[in-house]
């Protein structure tokens, strides 16, 4: 218990004086005995939340008013003690009333001469309270009493933070305090610059953080020349460099927090510190990212972190076994702490399942996962791993044509409310995503050049995922080879990619990857239409179907669908009987690619079905199907010369002064 600091000096604060002036009243000359029970008991309750300071401290008229909405308030005698409380700081007009005020404050705990006990243990919560005030008030100098009323006065009047300023401790200018004690003396480390450093992150000011996070670790925390806790700040650093996306700082400031750890035999930080070392990117092209090793101090956080690593380039039973890993390590983890982690943490390895079963393919085992993450945690909680799942899960929903619904539920004031600003940004970036999304599946080139890359917020972006034919970083190999497929098949030399598509479907059936793999299928299909092997290219679309029908893509649906539609009507030789079976696999695309705003591949797909129609002599149907080709040409029109949408401004302002309001909390 050497190394434990003293504890942590007491200041008579405003609060501190209306907490007394209840005490006083209620409890003076035994009239609490008159009370009811239950508005006793009520009392009791309201002013132990208020001692005990689990909580910043409600303002004195907000305490009276909690106190006088509590059960059986109405008798004479609680509403005589309510009157008198509030007319009670009115009294306290000056440094003398208030001297004489504390004066009194003995009585409360005091033993008297008798047999008869005290109003207040000593020892209890109420008689510590009442005697570690009236000993910090006798303290106080003249001076110190003066301004003690000044600030009551003023706080009580409704400014909140007269008061509570940092009492100076250097001896030749510190006449706050009169009997100095040995903790007087010395200014020991206080949490106000911690909690300063955690707004500087909320509101992005880095330079207010990393000035208060330097303040912090730079208090008096023992009695020795250096604190030992400078790791800590490092480590705090580091983080805030990572999640700033800042990876050369992180990795500088990295080897110098490691470094001090060794030297302070800090071992926690140090496994901290190396963790994070294995979170930075590599820094050759090429090179993986390497897992942790199982030690006693790893946090399971960072094993579940490792799963990441392995979803590019390894089968999808590697990422499983890591998950049981991870899970091992955090009932591990839970035993051994001395403080239970959070209960966020225990539902990390549920987001992580799905994200895992949503990569290969198995979309309602990655919903069920989902649905507890999104019961058991909050909806107005700021927590990471819920954020995730409601971004996921928007993601997911505008895959499927649902724009307004992923927007609507993005932009809910219950989901952005309390983020930092790097959630802020991720948010953000995951409501234009959805934006440019709907804007290049409409074909509005124009709105999204010179109006979404004109306002897209910061964030990681890759132009590739909306445009085939744009630069952006390498994505996975079988995204790479198939977005490769696509480029050549949109140019008319589909069979040139066949060394792609054979790569994709290989990667992705070895890495179990079965959204992919459905899609590399029918692509195979299409490809065989253009050899003439269409027997061939149904029998592969009819065998991967039933997959496709009940998954959550209408995407990959409607194309499966268009291209088991062709090989029919290949393989049958466009007869009748082969038209009439294609039929319902058109429409079933139609209805897909309408819901998706996918007008290009929509107006294909009415124009071959105005054409069956025709050949199966079904003037009124072709007729109608040829006045909907003809309305899918006119808005897909419209749209590519359309830049100014006001739907899309008013959702660009709107996510410009939700950060305007994040970044000016106090």
């Amino acid at each position: 218990m050497d190394d434990v600091p003293p504890p942590t000096e007491h200041v008579v604060r405003p609060h501190h004086i209306g907490l007394l002036s209840i005490l006083s009243l209620a409890f003076k000359d035994g009239q609490y005995k008159e009370f009811p029970s239950p508005f006793t008991l009520h009392l009791y309750r309201c002013l132990l939340n208020e001692i005990s300071e689990v909580c910043h401290p409600k303002s004195y008229s907000d305490v009276l008013k909690e106190i006088g909405s509590g059960p059986r308030a109405e008798p004479e005698v609680c509403q005589a003690f309510l009157s008198q409380a509030r007319a009670m700081p009115d009294t306290l007009d000056t440094a003398d009333n208030l001297t004489v005020f504390f004066s009194n404050i003995p009585a409360l705990f005091v033993e008297k001469p008798s047999d008869e006990n005290p109003i207040f243990m000593r020892r209890s919560l109420f008689g510590y309270f009442c005697r570690r005030c009236f000993v910090s008030f006798i303290k106080l100098s003249f001076s110190g009493v003066v301004k003690l009323q000044d600030d009551f006065r003023k706080w009580i009047t409704g400014y909140p933070g007269a008061g509570y300023d940092v009492i100076n401790k250097e001896q030749l200018t510190n006449d706050f305090t009169l009997f100095k004690t040995q903790a007087d003396k010395k200014a020991w480390a206080k949490p106000e610059p911690f909690e300063a450093w955690e707004k500087g992150l909320a509101i992005g000011d880095d330079t207010l953080a990393i000035e208060n996070l330097r303040r912090f670790f730079e208090q008096q925390f023992n009695d020795n020349n250096d604190s030992g806790l400078r790791q800590h700040a490092l480590l705090n650093l580091v983080r805030m460099h990572y999640v700033h996306k800042e990876y050369e700082a992180a990795r500088k400031l990295l080897s110098e927090a490691i470094t001090v750890s060794r030297t302070s035999g800090d071992r926690v930080i140090l496994q901290n510190c190396v963790s994070m070392l294995h979170r930075l990117p590599p820094t050759n092209t090429g090179q993986k990212q390497t897992p942790n090793e199982i030690q006693p101090d790893l946090h399971p956080l960072e094993v579940f972190h490792d799963v990441s690593k392995l979803l590019d380039d390894q089968p999808v039973g590697v990422a499983f076994n890591k998950i049981m890993q991870a899970i091992g390590v955090q009932d591990h983890w839970i035993d051994v702490q001395i403080i239970p982690p959070p209960e966020e943490e225990l539902w990390v390895q549920h987001a992580v399942q799905s994200i895992v079963w949503r990569s290969t393919g198995c979309d309602k085992l990655a919903t069920i996962e989902e649905n507890l993450i999104m019961a058991f945690i909050p909806l107005a909680a700021s927590d990471e791993t819920r954020l995730a799942i409601v971004l996921n899960r928007a993601n997911q929903n505008a895959r499927m044509g649902l724009y307004d619904q992923s927007l609507r539920n993005l932009l809910d004031p219950a989901i952005w409310s309390g983020l930092g600003m790097d959630d802020y940004a991720t948010w953000a970036h995951a409501v234009w995503n959805i934006l440019a999304l709907r804007a290049t599946r409409r074909g509005q080139k124009r709105l999204y050049q010179e109006v979404l890359l004109v306002r897209r917020p910061a964030g990681y972006h890759n132009m590739k995922f909306f445009d085939l034919n744009s630069e952006g970083p390498p994505r996975s190999k079988i995204h790479e080879a198939l977005g490769e497929v696509l480029k050549l098949r949109k140019c008319g030399q589909a069979t040139s990619g066949m060394e792609h598509l054979l790569r994709a479907l290989w990667h992705s059936e070895f890495l179990f990857r079965l959204h992919e793999y459905r899609t590399g299928i029918v692509l195979l299909a299409d490809v065989g239409l253009e050899f003439g092997m269409s027997k061939r290219s149904r029998a592969l679309v009819d065998d991967i179907m039933p997959q496709i029908i009940c998954g959550k893509d209408p995407e990959q649906r409607g194309f499966a669908s268009f291209t088991l539609a062709r090989a029919i009507i290949a393989s049958g030789e466009s007869s009748p009987e082969s038209l009439r079976e294609a039929l319902p696999y058109l429409l079933a695309a139609e209805k897909d690619y309408e819901c998706l705003d996918l007008l290009e591949a929509l107006q294909d797909v009415q124009y071959f079905i105005s054409v069956i129609y025709h050949n199966l002599d079904m003037t009124s149907e072709r007729d109608a199907a040829a006045r909907r080709h003809h309305a899918t040409v006119e808005r897909r029109d419209t749209l590519a010369t359309t830049v100014a949408d006001g739907e899309v401004e008013a959702i660009l302002d709107l996510i410009g002064r939700i950060g305007v309001a994040l970044a000016s909390r106090e």
